[in-house]
């Protein structure tokens, strides 16, 4: 977790102060519905009103922006601050809100000034955009939603800052209410403005004294702390932390920040595209659920056909004694070993009314037919768009995920916009590549690549990989000889591109690519094998697959 409390947030605004002040903005952007980034020349600060980013900073990639809808603040902050000055940042109090102070000449030669109120407060989170009277010109969040409602932020009303409680400045606890609220185990961040609960379990790890709290009030260190390579926790101040094996130091609060979203992955673009794409594909799997349960009605109705088919043959036995006009006719039933009244339409001669039972049977069995086949098409599908869900939960960048947001597209199940007309696949199709003890092992990273690994990329006697009964990636491993040490490093890289918990024991089979086949029409992905052996690996993770070599 990115730990932001106030005392950090000053840190923060200290070095973006440094970088910022006095320069113009030339350039305005939402890059979509959480973010936006004013541009200082070549030097571009984004605000991200993320729940799980909310912060503000100096971005280092430049990220193409997955939505393009006109958007009233743009407007409003194009209109007002093209060509304005930043000429300070405040901070309230200690709170988790900065103010960006903004100074323009106008047409008339007269100097506007303009406020920026970034409230980093997680899901609460928001930018507002004020005029020289601090009256709400816009707002990147219409409408403030907390637990509790305590204002409003209508255009043309006066700023207001969230209701909070009022605190003792961390630079003015004295060292009598400090060891005070330790003796009656009084926790600090309730009563101590801007210190949060991880920069007071500081405290605690140490001696917890006073001298120990002024020294980390003023600490500025970027690093981050990691455990068995998951990152535990990037701070901006000298916090000790008990569990972990490794801490990375850096020189800056950009770097580290910008290092933090790469290794997670958790980049506005890349967050809202995941949310929209495993968005769309739960709805398109529901609906599929629905269709699976009206055809398992129909199945069931359609299991008839046998009853019907047994009436006919019965009727048949015993047509000679049938009259046109006969309303039924009592016949023995030699498959159940009873009598059985068989009804009769008496506007037809004995043959129709044999042909009509018969037609009734196999309309009832085509019908059973259809219904099996529509069934295995149904979960052919629900199949497939789960394997999407499990690529795109697995990938690390934005372009992976446009890659799977393009294949969604050809396959009809995604309608394609502004940026997505923009956004196309290389002809060279890439895959994951890992190298272990003389073997290629080759991974498919979505069902383009799988594909492409299997039927295109893969000899005839190359081992193939794929789970048990279950979507994952296609696995292939090119060596001149296959040991069973290979076979289940490969089955490794499977297993981690399954939906199943790390930890789980998870069946792989393999076979030779010889023995695998695509059927005619079938999804990506799906292909058919014979002759495989099992076997079975616990799930780990890639980095940790990767490290073992």
């Amino acid at each position: 977790m990115f730990y932001i409390d106030g005392i950090s947030l000053n840190v923060v605004r200290e070095e973006l102060k440094k970088d910022l002040i006095n320069k113009k903005i030339n350039r305005i952007f939402k890059n979509n519905d959480y973010s936006i980034s004013l541009h200082f020349g070549k030097i571009e600060l984004l605000f991200s009103c993320m729940p799980n980013l909310a912060i503000c900073y100096i971005t280092q990639n430049k990220e193409k922006p997955i939505l393009d809808i006109a958007s009233s603040i743009i407007s409003n902050l194009r209109k007002h601050l093209m060509n304005a000055m930043l000429v300070d940042i405040e901070q309230l109090g200690f709170d988790r809100i900065l103010v960006f102070h903004f100074t323009k000449i106008n047409e008339l030669g007269e100097v506007k000034k303009y406020y920026i109120y970034f409230e980093c407060l997680a899901k609460a989170s928001n930018l507002i955009f004020c005029d020289e009277e601090h009256r709400v010109i816009d707002s990147l969040k219409k409408f403030y939603i907390s637990e509790k409602s305590d204002r409003t932020l209508f255009n043309g009303e006066k700023y207001q800052r969230p209701q909070f409680e009022k605190k003792i400045s961390p630079s003015e606890l004295t060292e009598i209410d400090f060891n005070r609220f330790r003796e009656n185990q009084i926790a600090l961040s309730s009563q101590v403005e801007g210190v949060g609960k991880i920069f007071e379990n500081s405290l605690q790890n140490s001696e917890n004294t006073f001298e120990e709290y002024k020294e980390l009030l003023k600490s500025k260190k970027f690093k981050i702390y990691f455990e068995k390579a998951k990152l535990e926790l990037a701070t901006v101040l000298d916090i000790s932390y008990l569990n972990y094996d490794e801490i990375k130091v850096f020189e800056s609060y950009n770097d580290l920040i910008n290092f933090y979203i790469s290794y997670e992955s958790i980049s506005t673009s890349f967050s809202l595209l995941k949310n929209k794409l495993i968005s769309s594909i739960d709805k398109k799997i529901k609906k599929l659920n629905k269709t699976l349960h009206l055809i398992e009605e129909d199945i069931k109705i359609s299991n008839s056909m046998n009853n019907i088919k047994e009436q006919a043959d019965i009727l048949a036995s015993v047509l000679y004694s049938v009259k046109k006009g006969m309303s039924s006719i009592l016949a023995y039933d030699f498959y159940n070993n009873k009598d059985v009244e068989i009804y009769l339409d008496t506007s037809l001669n004995p043959k129709e009314n044999l042909d009509k039972i018969y037609k009734k049977y196999n309309k009832a069995k085509r019908s059973f037919e259809n219904a099996l086949r529509r069934k295995r098409e149904v979960y052919e599908e629900i199949n497939y768009l789960e394997s999407n869900i499990l690529f795109i939960e697995k990938a690390q960048k934005v372009e992976e995920l446009r890659e799977i947001e393009e294949e969604l597209i050809k396959a009809r199940y995604l309608t394609q916009n502004y940026q997505t007309k923009k956004t196309k696949i290389k002809k060279e199709i890439k895959y994951g590549i890992l190298e272990y003890n003389g073997a290629l092992i080759l991974y498919g990273r979505n069902n383009i690549e799988n594909d492409n690994l299997s039927l295109k990329i893969a000899s005839k006697n190359d081992l193939w990989l794929h789970a048990k009964n279950f979507p994952s990636s296609h696995v292939i491993v090119k060596s001149v000889s296959i040991s069973e040490e290979i076979i289940k490093k490969a089955a490794e890289v499977v297993a981690f591109y399954t939906k199943l918990s790390l930890g789980e024991k998870v069946e792989i089979d393999y076979t030779l690519k010889k023995y695998i086949n695509k059927p005619n029409g079938a999804k990506l992905g799906f292909v058919t094998y014979s002759n495989q052996k099992t076997i079975t690996v616990e799930k780990k993770e890639l980095k940790e697959i990767n490290q073992k070599k």
